[in-house]
């Protein structure tokens, strides 16, 4: 298209960059930035070659949007941004025009641009916002214009003039020949002003005349600053005509200076005009001169004496400093190898210029409109002095005095910040010539900054001047109506900027330390950074808030680091710039700042400087890096970044995420420089990379970026000091914003809300790594088989129930009662009860977010917690004595669960396998079922049912991943139940939407059942009094019936639909997968109960409908397809399933291991194992394998035991098997082998003692103690081990099971 139709290409170009102006899509982001951006630099390339066409439609768009009506502040705004940025590309199309292109059309097309500039100039208000800035940029734009299309803006000036020369009123309007002081003016151009202005000025009226002196002199420096070598030249090769022009407008000048008042206005021009004649200024220093030149030395002689106070007038004498000082600036733009005269001119003058300047007993001040020019004038005469004699300090040391006025301080900041700016000439000294007050300007800057802190807390906020210019501040005269302090305030305010500006632009200035030792110098440049950082979050000057980040950014170069501290470079970094990351990252924390963003990028930049440090030094970058604010700074930085991935702002989540790279950079370079894993300093660095790989994704939408985050998140494995205490903090933020939202609902904007959303998903995604830090052991409340208790993950321990009566007040129960609970726990708490939250206004939202955060952001981590804290919940609708309490709040409760269960079970996260069985959710889900049941057949209680329904068949697809505890027996309780629903009220209802409803619930129900029935045996009730084949035929025989009778129900509703058009029709095509799951849910109840069940399906074979025999063809294929093993129809079918099971218990390895006693050894609990003690006795023994589990059970205590002392004395299981065992088998053995000598004692007389203990011996009459317990007891001692040992065959012939224990 640009090739063949050049001129719509470039029209849709300008097209479209009208259309992103901010007065067109109001607010702008950070994408419409970037565009707009985009836009003008396509702009300004296509200008080079199709020139007219781009000023023609930028001409046209700024005439229409200056004439835009508007309305309102954001309007307003909005206004001056889109003029902004339609001058500022007009500026760099004009700057960008060739020379040697110019034609006619593009000449005519400046004369339409120059009106619309020259509307800015003239319609420039005092004191508006934005006015300054607009006048800036349209004079900038004349600049350009005037390089390329002088000829244009020289005949506007001329024809003005020429106007003038003949108009008789005094109020003329000057603004065409003002125009001067903004074009781009070279040699002849400056030639050409003068000699126009030589003919015209005798003409002119008073103010037309004040306006040409004035504007003639700033088109002179217009002129020496664009173009020094040309000025420099012309003291080289002086020019006979731009003398002569100048000497003859000197005359018409001196002549009009009539009195004092014309005198003082027409000095600053007379001094400039005779710089431009060095001949003349040679011939006037002489002690004669000629006549027709006497004027200008007396000129010079009545400027010498003004400036010594001899002039008899003030106005005369400020004129003549202010002269002196264009002197002295013109000056300096002349080498001093030439030699020229105006050197000793110079020399003649500086000395009382400066004593009038610079005198702190009585300081230069011209009135109360012109703080901003006497500032001016005294920066440029302390510039000038400068670069005239550098080494000559004495007005030094008078601005850096502590006495000195504070004016004194700001020019001197303001004017070292000029010499470093603008030092283009060669003969000009470099600022390094003041490196030597280095100590001097950081004392002015610590005491300043002090000043303004201390100000800061206690003064209203005050906006800050846009420019260098001292805006009025800088005194304490009386006659200012505002407080003193306030005016202290505030001019201390602008020092500091200027400081700050200075550091910005040379920061070797204040790194200056030539004599100080290390310690000293470390300790200086920390004091300088960490004052910087105290500037950034202040809210209420957002200038020097920008200015101190622009100058940390500087100060943190990689070749400015190793000025920190040249002695110990890398350990000065760690300390500092950890600092400086520790105080950012707290402030950034506390959400302190209204730039929030901005700074977030200024940190990333500060980030990247680093980095590039360490790589620089990359062979010793750890060195001093293991001191405690490092790892302050660090865990600061993760929280900070951590913090920011919840915040509303898309672009402030981006850029967090991108920080992460930079971190993870960092970890790079210390794991090298240490020769360590990176995990060892970044434990979750796989995640931090991947979180700055999605950094890109600039044109995701915000809900999609969260959930993108949430994910990413919950891949987060190890708990680290930084992402506690985000979770933590967040978790504080987010009670406060939750009470927010709840109490004051109208208060909260959008972005509010979605705050409190992001930051729900944000706890929720990241609970499951904090709760593996802060969990200690507790009461479980289930305990899954597995393993034992020492060796299971502290996230698998479930908090104890918390005694609650309903869902609304758990949270808070839980709280009070469980002080020992985690900040996790009483997170889910609180959310529990904002499931039912019943606010008028934000209910509905805060329960939604709530329920899709729970079921789809919540870490797998937290499964088993919320499972339990569900179960309890739940529970107590069950525990009251009486009939269920049936309300909206528990019905809803049971609602919310039902969708979060659905959620979390079909939301196949990583990691959700292995949490999903770590508590179990049977009786959860029997209760829920059993509320459920009691709802009735209410629109809202079927479409609770059948959701039910749908969570029971997505319960039984992750069936390998949940634990149950009696799954058959829970199964069979879910069928019963579920069963139930089928055709409960299909039949009955009369209304056709009920009809719909109920059919949906038979579906929903149907499809539960088929995968609760696969592999399902039967299990009647226990208790009836009937066999258990019996029973489960009966049981087989119910749901056989109940489906045949909905088989049965669908095809009588599919005749019905063939006859019957409409709704039923409709209504009859849903009932093919109905009728296809009752198939497959005959199917799956006969194939795993064929022994009970084929002998009441088999008859449908032959029965004599044909649908059923079809039906029952159908079920028996697709059992046959499943491989249904009819051998279970055996009359030793339980006997032979019994003989597996033992087999498989006692089934044991190739080096006599015995893995599944061994397994069951490990999982089941103490309160078990007496009963599983005598199982496995009984099982090894029946089949002679009762040493081998011995031998296995004994080495395990063994080996767990922790000394000799405490071998099968504890608690366990092999001392329980041992007992088992003895009292099975050596019952017999002691019993025969002891019973003789006990009948012996037991037949004693009474008087005989066995009592050993010499305290509890019986004593004589006489005192004495007897003797006879211990020859009793050891007699009978001897004769026991004398029994054993006769009765020696008689041990050997004990069991074999108890010599094996012995």
């Amino acid at each position: 298209m640009a090739a063949h139709k050049p001129v719509e290409w470039v029209q849709a170009v300008i097209t479209r960059f009208d259309e992103q102006l901010p007065i067109k899509v109001g607010h702008q982001n950070t994408h419409t930035k970037v565009s707009t951006e985009h836009n003008k630099e396509c702009l300004i390339n296509i200008s080079k070659y199709k020139f007219s066409l781009v000023i023609s439609g930028l001409t046209t768009i700024l005439k229409n949007v200056n004439n835009m009506r508007i309305f309102g502040e954001a309007s307003e705004k909005n206004l001056y941004l889109s003029q902004l940025i339609i001058l500022d590309t007009l500026e760099k199309c004009l700057a960008g025009q060739s020379k040697d292109c110019l034609r006619l059309d593009e000449t005519m097309l400046v004369k339409q641009l120059l009106p619309e500039i020259c509307h800015f100039i003239y319609t420039y208000r005092e004191g508006h916002q934005h006015a300054a800035e607009l006048r800036a940029s349209a004079s900038a734009v004349l600049f350009s214009l005037s390089c390329n299309n002088f000829n244009a803006v020289f005949s506007r000036i001329s024809t003005r003039l020429q106007e003038l020369t003949v108009c008789s009123e005094d109020n003329v309007d000057v603004h065409d020949i003002e125009l001067m002081q903004y074009i781009n003016v070279d040699c002849s151009k400056l030639k050409r002003l003068l000699q126009e202005t030589v003919l015209k000025f005798r003409a002119l009226k008073k103010p037309a005349q004040l306006a040409v002196i004035n504007s003639l002199e700033k088109a002179f420096w217009n002129w020496v600053e664009n173009y020094p070598d040309e000025f420099t030249m012309l003291y080289q090769r002086p020019q006979a005509d731009m003398a002569e022009a100048a000497e003859k407008l000197f005359d018409l000048v001196d002549s009009f200076a009539e009195s004092a008042k014309r005198k003082a206005a027409v000095w600053p021009l007379q001094i400039i005009l005779l710089i431009l004649c060095p001949e003349i200024t040679h011939t006037i220093s002489k002690d004669t001169v000629e006549d027709s030149k006497a004027n200008k030395k007396l000129f010079l002689d009545s400027l010498r004496k003004a400036l010594a106070g001899q002039g008899g007038s003030k106005q005369l004498t400020e004129s003549a400093a202010i002269a002196c000082v264009k002197l002295c600036k013109a000056s300096t733009y002349i080498n001093w190898e030439d030699h020229s005269t105006i050197f000793l001119l110079v020399q003649s003058i500086v000395i009382d210029l400066k004593a009038l300047l610079f005198n702190p007993a009585k300081p230069f001040w011209r009135g109360m409109g012109s703080q901003n020019a006497d500032v001016e004038l005294m920066m440029d005469c302390f510039v000038s002095c400068f670069r005239i004699s550098p080494h000559n300090n004495q007005h030094f040391k008078v601005c850096l005095a502590a006495s000195s006025p504070s004016t004194f301080h700001f020019v001197l900041v303001n004017s070292l910040h000029r010499i470093i700016t603008n030092s283009h000439l060669d003969w000009w000294p470099k600022i390094d010539a003041v490196y030597c007050y280095s100590g001097e300007l950081r004392f002015m800057f610590s005491d300043t900054l002090n000043r303004v802190i201390q100000g800061v807390g206690t003064h209203a906020p005050l906006r800050m001047t846009p420019s260098l210019t001292f805006k009025g501040k800088m005194t304490t005269s009386l006659k200012f109506k505002e407080k003193t302090t306030d005016l202290d305030t505030r001019s201390y305010k602008c020092l500091l900027l200027a400081l700050v500006k200075l550091i910005h632009a040379d920061p070797k200035l204040m790194l200056h330390n030539p004599v100080k030792q290390a310690p000293e110098m470390q300790s200086s440049t920390a004091e300088l950074i960490t004052g910087l950082v105290q500037l950034v979050p202040l809210t209420n000057t957002t200038q020097l808030s920008q200015e101190a980040m622009e100058a940390l950014l500087v100060l943190h170069q990689p070749e400015t680091i190793e000025l920190w501290n040249p002695d110990s470079p890398i350990e000065t970094f760690w300390d500092i710039s950890s600092q400086v990351l520790f105080l950012i990252c707290r402030k950034l924390i506390g959400q302190q700042m209204v730039n929030g963003t901005e700074v977030l990028k200024w940190l990333r930049e500060i980030l990247i400087c680093r980095n590039k440090f360490l790589l620089k030094n990359k062979e010793c970058a750890t060195m001093g890096g293991g001191i405690p604010i490092c790892r302050q700074a660090q865990t600061k930085l993760e929280v900070c970044l951590y913090m920011f991935l919840w915040s509303p702002d898309t672009e402030a989540v981006l850029v967090a995420m991108s920080c992460f790279r930079h971190l993870c950079e960092e970890a790079d370079i210390r794991s090298a420089a240490d020769e360590v894993p990176v995990q060892n300093i970044l434990p979750n660095y796989a995640t931090f990379s991947e979180l700055a790989s999605v950094s890109n994704m600039m044109g995701t939408g915000r809900s999609t970026l969260q959930k993108r985050v949430m994910a990413l998140l919950r891949r987060i494995e190890h708990p680290t000091p930084g992402n506690i205490e985000a979770w933590e903090d967040t978790y504080a933020k987010w009670d406060q914003a939750t009470k927010q939202i709840l109490n004051f609902p109208k208060n909260k904007a959008d972005d509010g809300q979605q705050e409190w959303i992001n930051m729900t998903g944000f706890l929720c995604a990241l609970g499951g790594v904090c709760l593996q830090q802060r969990s200690t052991p507790g009461p479980a409340t289930y305990s899954p088989p597995m393993g034992p208790m020492s060796e299971r993950k502290h996230s698998m321990i479930s908090m104890g129930p918390c005694d609650v009566s309903n869902p609304m007040a758990s949270a808070s129960s839980c709280s009070s009662s469980a002080s020992n609970e985690t900040p996790v726990s009483r997170f889910l708490d609180r959310l529990l009860v904002l499931l039912v939250c019943g606010h008028d206004r934000v209910g509905l939202h805060v329960r939604t977010n709530v329920k899709d955060l729970l079921g789809l952001e919540l870490s797998p981590a937290l499964y088993p917690m919320l499972f339990n804290k569900l179960r309890n919940s739940i529970g107590k609708f069950f525990d009251t004595q009486g009939p269920v309490p049936i309300n909206d709040t528990n019905t809803q409760f049971v609602e919310q669960t039902i969708a979060i269960m659905k959620n979390l079970l079909d939301n196949h996260t990583e990691g959700s396998s292995e949490h999903l069985g770590q508590a179990s959710i049977e009786t959860m889900m029997l209760n829920l079922v059993r509320y459920v049941r009691i709802l009735g057949n209410v629109v809202h209680a079927i479409q609770i049912k059948t959701k039910l329904c749908q969570l029971v068949e997505v319960m039984m697809e992750r069936r390998d991943d949940l634990s149950f505890c009696q799954e058959m027996k829970f199964r069979n309780k879910m069928v019963e139940y579920l069963t139930d629903w089928v055709m409960g009220t299909s039949n009955q209802a009369a209304d056709d939407d009920i009809k719909c409803l109920t059919r949906d619930l038979d579906q929903a129900s149907m499809e539960a059942v088929v995968s609760l029935l696969a592999g399902l045996p039967l299990q009647p009730e226990e208790g009836d009094g009937v066999e258990l084949m019996e029973a489960k035929s009966q049981l087989f025989l119910k749901y056989f019936t109940l489906f045949m009778n909905l088989l049965n129900d669908c095809s009588e509703v599919e005749d019905e639909g063939q006859a019957v058009g409409g709704r039923k029709r409709g209504m009859s095509r849903r009932l093919a997968s109905l009728r296809h799951c009752t198939v497959l849910a005959m199917s799956n109840l006969l194939n795993a109960n064929v022994d009970s069940g084929l002998m009441h399906s088999i008859g449908l074979g032959y029965h004599k409908d044909l649908q059923t025999r079809a039906t029952f063809m159908e079920v028996l294929t697709k059992i046959l397809q499943q491989g249904t093993e009819f051998d279970t129809l055996a009359e030793t079918v339980l006997a032979d399933r019994f003989e597996r099971l033992v087999e498989l218990v006692t089934m044991m390895g190739d080096q006599g291991e015995l893995p599944i006693a061994m397994a069951l050894a490990n999982v089941v609990p103490g309160s078990q194992w007496d009963e599983l003690a005598r199982v496995l006795v009984t099982l090894f023994d029946s089949r002679h394998l009762l040493y081998q589990l011995l031998w296995n059970m004994f080495s395990k205590e063994v080996e767990l035991a922790d000394s000799m002392q405490t071998l099968f004395r504890g608690n366990s299981l092999a001392s329980k098997i041992m007992t088992f065992c003895f009292k099975v088998y050596g019952a017999a053995y002691l019993q025969k082998l002891l019973e003789p000598l006990l009948r012996g004692v037991i037949t004693t007389p009474e008087h005989i003692s066995f009592e050993v203990d010499p305290t509890r011996h019986i004593q004589h009459p006489y005192g004495q103690i007897s003797l006879t317990s211990s020859h009793q007891t050891t007699g009978w001692l001897t004769k026991s081990w004398d029994l054993a040992s006769d009765d020696l065959q008689q041990v050997w012939g004990t069991p074999y099971a108890s010599c094996h224990v012995c």
